[in-house]
This record gives structure tokens, C-alpha cells and sequence, in this order.
């Protein structure tokens, strides 16, 4: 029978703290470890000789302070650093700022990032790349990237990028989307306008001021579930976006680990054998399953 182990986290300066606990496995021993608050953010295994930041952004419904222990996501990734002896420290922030943090080495993991061509420039390091920069672990499971309009509008959208150039297509701050679609965004031979969340680029559809979005309908969808509308101003919402056929693709979902920690390559290869371990053994799929059912 396995043994059943909980960790208590104490921290000079900061309550105990029972939010967000995480069950990960040592051996043949669960342990479920709660979080303390850290700084501007949660917390685990704080005494550990290697304490990582990490950074993410609220993008309900994979990870966000909102959700039930804060989304699969959160769940997945503290418990996959807790079993190789990480300490962890998670810090949410606008995506922009998130980025900057791990470009700059101020954190050590960023996440969740999309695949990264090596052509994609830093905004943050001159002449650098992003993959200069930071490194991307081995996929997880993410979601479809659709082009999104107003229920009843017409588009000429024929599955190519290319169809859509003579449409004004709102984007997310220093998101990447898919390679054709950037390339064409950074030549300007699209016009875009940059909203700071996916929220906002709802209100950007729905006033008229673009023609289209780039977005993960799922994280659409939760966007609105989350905001504090009304129950009859979200099903108006949800009632007016039509997301367009073909998707621009399915975006598997990455950890970027900063090159500034001189320990990257370990970290790394640490998250990337947890990953294969899951998968080998067909529990990661599972295991979201299981968390995205979570409801206390």
C-alpha cells in the first residue's frame, strides 16, 4: 500500500498556506505538497537546493489562478520539477512581460510557449534569437490555432494564409502563431491590431475594429467564462464567434528554459525525461484528463 506523505512548507515572512496542493510521485510514495506564497507568486518545496522561477500567463483553460488548482497545466509542470528535487517557484504575469523575464534570464522557465522556429528574433536582446536565448523542452499536449470571426460574417479564408491578406486580423501581444502566418504579419502585407489577452480581442471582433482573430477557441471560450459579465452578455459572446475551417493548426504546447541558468542543459533533460517517462508509461494523457475534471 503506498505511503501517503505531506510535505509542510514553511517560509520566514509567509503564512502556511494550503492553495494549490500538488501530488507527485517518489518511488512508490505519493506526496502531496501545498503551496506557500513566494514573493509574488506560489511556491513548492522551497528548501530545495535548487529553487527555479518559472513564468506563465493567466490562459484559462490550461493554467490560470482561476481555475481549480489553478488548471491542468499548473498541476503538470510543479509536479514534473518536484520529482527530480526542484524547488518551484511560479510567478503569473502578462505574456510580454513573462517572455522578457526569461529572455533576460531573470527566470528560469518560461512557459507555455508554442514551437519556435530558429529564425524568430528576441524583442527583448538585439541581434539575438529567441532559441539563442532559451531552449524548448519536448511537447506536451495544447490545442487547434483557429482564425476566429462574427457569426454570420463572410471571410475569404480557403485554408491558406495567403487568402486573408486584405483582412484586418487581431492578434495577441508577443504571441507567435504559425510561421506563414508571422511571416507575413512581420512583412506588414497583413494589418493586424495587438490586443493584450484574448479577452480583448473578443471586444476587438465584436466593435468591427478587426475582421478576424488568431486564437485557441478553448482559451476563447474560458475567456469569457471567466470575465465578469453578465450570464446574458457571455452567451452573446459565446453565440457571436464562428471559428473558421481548417484550423491554422494544432500548436503543441513547450517549457522554454533560459539559457542564463547555468544549469539549463540539466533542467532540461530533467523535464524532458519526466515528459517521455508519462508518455511511455500512457499517463500523461491521462493524467490532464484527470485534472481538467477537478472541481473544489
Amino acid at each position: 500500500m503506498k505511503k501517503y506523505l505531506v510535505f509542510l512548507l514553511l517560509f520566514s515572512g509567509f503564512a502556511k498556506a494550503t492553495m494549490t496542493p500538488v501530488s507527485y510521485q517518489v518511488g512508490d510514495q505519493t506526496i502531496v505538497a501545498p503551496a506557500v506564497r513566494y514573493e509574488y507568486g506560489y511556491a513548492y518545496n522551497i528548501e530545495a537546493k535548487k529553487l527555479l522561477k518559472l513564468v506563465t500567463l493567466n490562459w484559462p483553460p490550461y493554467i490560470d489562478e482561476s481555475l481549480c488548482n489553478n488548471g491542468w497545466l499548473f498541476q503538470l509542470t510543479v509536479k514534473l520539477l518536484l520529482q527530480k528535487g526542484y524547488g518551484v517557484h511560479i510567478e503569473f504575469l502578462p505574456w510580454a512581460r513573462a517572455l522578457r523575464a526569461a529572455e533576460l534570464g531573470h527566470a528560469d522557465i518560461l512557459f507555455p510557449e508554442y514551437f519556435i522556429d530558429n529564425n524568430v528574433m528576441s524583442e527583448n536582446k538585439p541581434n539575438k534569437t529567441r532559441n539563442d536565448l532559451m531552449a524548448l523542452s519536448s511537447a506536451i499536449p495544447g490545442g487547434n490555432l483557429s482564425l476566429v470571426a462574427l457569426n454570420g460574417s463572410h471571410s475569404n479564408y480557403d485554408g491558406s494564409v495567403e487568402s486573408i491578406k486584405d483582412q484586418i486580423i487581431g492578434v495577441v501581444r508577443a504571441y507567435k502563431n504559425t510561421p506563414e502566418l508571422d511571416k507575413l504579419i512581420d512583412s506588414k502585407q497583413i494589418n493586424t491590431i495587438v490586443a493584450n489577452n484574448e479577452f480583448q480581442q473578443i471586444h476587438l471582433l465584436m466593435s468591427l475594429r478587426v475582421d478576424l482573430i488568431v486564437a485557441d477557441f478553448d482559451v476563447l471560450i474560458a475567456s469569457i467564462e471567466k470575465s465578469a459579465a453578465s450570464e446574458k452578455e457571455k452567451q452573446q459572446m459565446k453565440t457571436a464567434l464562428m471559428v473558421l475551417s481548417p484550423p491554422l493548426g494544432y500548436k503543441p504546447l513547450y517549457y522554454t528554459v533560459s539559457k542564463a541558468n547555468p544549469y539549463w542543459q540539466e533542467i532540461l533533460a530533467d523535464l524532458n525525461n519526466e515528459i517521455k517517462k508519462m508518455k511511455e508509461q500512457g499517463a500523461l494523457s491521462s493524467y490532464i484528463e484527470e485534472k481538467k475534471q477537478c472541481s473544489s
